[in-house]
């Protein structure tokens, strides 16, 4: 029986190093790990075999990287490391494993997301390449127990009320007696893995389940759905095929019970090789052309000549399951006429949508609370820019990128994807609910499971950069779907009464060009105004003038206008 490890489970490792010593080091690390079949990409300060130039600031470098990865290695000072990853390290439960080794290659320390992500397995596997020694403090790893998270973990499993965790795994560490206890039929094949596995519970428990229960001393493990994918050739019969998914199923611990999907770009030779309960799907070449090659451990050159797709086995086992799902038995032969591979994903309940501000343009900007609840989602949604902003934080995410002339058409595959029971994160940039209302009451009126998270609106961006304060200014947002008449008076009677006003265009039809023409037809054309594109970014723009003297200027579809004698000067 193959008993799943962290390490088994690394697609792509990162291994970086920012000094001359440090970076042979790192060359010895990505080496010894590409040699045993995994996907690493090393980047070094200094010039060594198997690195590329790394020519960007660290910290840079991996706030734009890091999430594309499953695990990184960063040889440097666990200070260093520290300094520049408080940004990055957002919540244990989704952060990345990192493991930190020293320029002399003596010690590997599991720096982040420890149990809980593995690191302290990665530790060990990578201070047995450098013959050093690991260094793991977490209480439950260094004391010799095992953690909720890595009995999830073997259990290909998905802990359905994280709020367990520090408790079940206090009780762990501090020697207390937790069962494991099965209640669900599937992961029977794994259960001898736990010698102290129990039906009975007594204080603190792990229940492996088909459903969420309600005991707050209990951390309930949901059995993820499991697919598999294969490819054959035409000398492969249903005695062959069968035999070696039987093997296939020996090898992870598994049971038919365990699978959901079985599929392929062909008809299987003959169906009775799937046992009941398990689905045959068969897939058109079209249905996973599009699979990211980053998902995959493996890209077919063959089956992209023959076919035009990356694979067959992985990606069908993918494809499968849907958004969120992973690879976690890469590609095998067996043979020479049938592949093999599984993905697994969580199973899905009830489904969740958070409507999240990450701020106007600048990603410090954003708030914890923010990036929690998107590492934490499923699916990423929203316009380009929300996207582009959060982009560290979206390497391995699903996305539905809306478009504003379809706005409509993503709007109903997002509430698709919330029946199916996904997490889903839709960002709007600046603030979640200041001009976008209209937008959010289109889906609570079907998802009724939803938070909104705050941000810092593009308003209150505008109002610090120009001193413009809001309390003096009103505030007009044309930033709607349909006639936005009403809202013109709006503007001519704030303009009228307050001489101040900070607007917010609507993209392509009223643009601030539009706005000045607009008030300045109607006698206000000598008023002061600020045009702000792209505010609190790199490249932000300011364009001062009277509004006269806007008409004929052309601006971006992210821009905000700031109209009259500013307050603070």
């Amino acid at each position: 029986m193959l008993k799943m490890a962290m390490i088994d489970e690394i697609r792509r490792m990162l291994v970086v190093s920012i000094s001359k010593r440090g970076s042979e080091v790192a060359s010895r690390i990505s080496t010894v790990m590409r040699s045993r079949g995994h996907i690493v990409d090393a980047f070094c300060r200094y010039h060594v075999d198997g690195c590329d130039i790394l020519s960007d600031p660290v910290k840079v470098f991996l706030a734009d990287n890091l999430r594309r990865y499953d695990a990184a290695v960063l040889v440097m000072s666990l200070p260093g490391f520290y300094r520049i990853s408080a940004d990055l390290m957002i919540e244990k439960n989704h952060d990345v494993p990192v493991v930190v080794v020293d320029d002399a290659g003596r010690f590997a320390v599991a720096a982040s997301a420890g149990h809980a992500g593995g690191s302290d397995e990665l530790a060990a596997y990578i201070a047995g390449i450098i013959d050093g020694q690991a260094v793991i403090t977490d209480g439950i790893e260094s004391g010799g127990r095992v953690s909720v998270e890595k009995i999830a973990r073997s259990l290909l499993a998905t802990i359905a009320n994280p709020e367990c965790i520090i408790p079940v795994n206090a009780a762990i560490a501090n020697g207390e007696h937790v069962p494991v206890i099965f209640r669900s039929k599937k992961r029977s094949m794994l259960r001898r893995l736990f010698a102290e596995s129990s039906d009975e519970k007594h204080g603190y428990a792990i229940v492996l389940a088909d459903e969420p229960g309600e005991d707050a001393n209990t951390c309930y493990l949901i059995p993820d759905d499991i697919s598999i994918g294969i490819g054959f050739n035409s000398s492969a019969d249903a005695e062959l095929i069968s035999a070696c998914l039987e093997r296939f199923l020996e090898e992870a611990g598994l049971a038919w019970e365990d699978i959901d999907y079985v599929s392929s770009i062909k008809d299987l030779p003959d169906v009775s090789i799937i046992r009941k309960g398990t689905r045959f799907v068969k897939f058109d070449p079209a249905d996973i052309r599009d699979i990211d090659p980053e998902m995959l451990t493996h890209v077919s050159d063959k089956a992209r000549d023959v076919f035009g797709v990356p694979g067959v086995a992985e990606p069908c086992a993918i494809r499968s399951l849907g958004p969120g799902s992973k690879i976690f038995l890469p590609f095998r032969s067996c043979g020479r006429s049938v592949t093999l591979a599984a993905a697994r994903r969580r199973k899905l309940f009830s489904g969740h949508i958070s409507f999240i501000g990450v701020g106007p343009s600048d990603p410090d900007l954003m708030t914890m609370k923010a990036r929690r609840a998107i590492v934490a989602s499923d699916i990423v949604a929203g316009y380009q820019m929300p996207l582009d902003i959060a982009k560290s934080m979206l390497w391995n995410k699903p996305k539905v990128v809306f478009h504003w002339k379809e706005q409509q058409r993503y709007v109903d595959e997002v509430i698709d994807l919330y029946e199916k029971g996904y997490r889903i994160a839709y960002l709007f940039t600046g603030d979640s609910c200041f001009t976008e209302s209209e937008l959010i009451r289109r889906f609570t009126s079907k998802c009724r499971n939803f938070d909104i998270i705050p941000g810092i609106s593009s308003v209150q961006a505008a109002s610090s950069i120009t001193g413009m304060a809001i309390e003096m200014a009103g505030i007009i947002s044309f930033h709607v779907t349909g006639d936005i008449e009403d809202r013109k008076a709006d503007l001519l009677r704030t303009i009228s009464e307050r001489k101040r006003a900070i607007i917010i265009p609507r993209p392509y039809d009223f643009m601030p060009k539009d706005i000045a023409k607009f008030l300045t037809d109607r006698g206000f054309g000598d008023l002061p105004a600020v045009v702000i594109e792209r505010a609190t970014a790199a490249d932000e723009r300011r364009t001062a003038s009277f509004l006269k003297d806007l008409i004929g200027s052309d601006f971006s579809d992210i821009s905000i206008m700031v109209v009259g004698k500013p307050v603070i000067a």
